[in-house]
């Protein structure tokens, strides 16, 4: 793999954590911002509280789909989630930019 790759599509990301072996979907936005709409069976894990991805996903060998509230969070998810050891972080997209269904609560 090359240095830089290109960031996903927040519906690219879904589609690749549900279809790929040991892949998560992580949402990084505000609790109260994922509780308004959220795609199903992703995990939310607030960018302010990266460090709980140890107690939610503690295999650092997953594949982590990060998704944002903006077009920049995911890279900054990305990086705080590495710097915490998880190797393979992928950049996932907004949720701004989500086609499809979110559940509620």
């Amino acid at each position: 793999m090359g240095l830089f790759h290109k960031a996903l599509t927040v519906n690219e990301a879904i589609n690749q954590s549900r279809t790929r072996d040991n892949a998560v979907l992580v949402d990084i936005r505000s609790r109260a911002a994922y509780r308004e709409g959220y795609v199903a069976g992703s995990i939310n894990i607030p960018l302010d509280k990266a460090e709980l991805i140890t107690k939610r996903i503690p295999d650092r060998e997953a594949t982590v789909y990060v998704i944002g509230s903006t077009a920049s969070e995911p890279a900054k998810g990305v990086k705080a989630f590495k710097k915490l050891g998880y190797k393979n972080v992928v950049q996932g997209g907004c949720m701004e930019d989500h086609h499809g269904l979110l559940r509620h609560g």
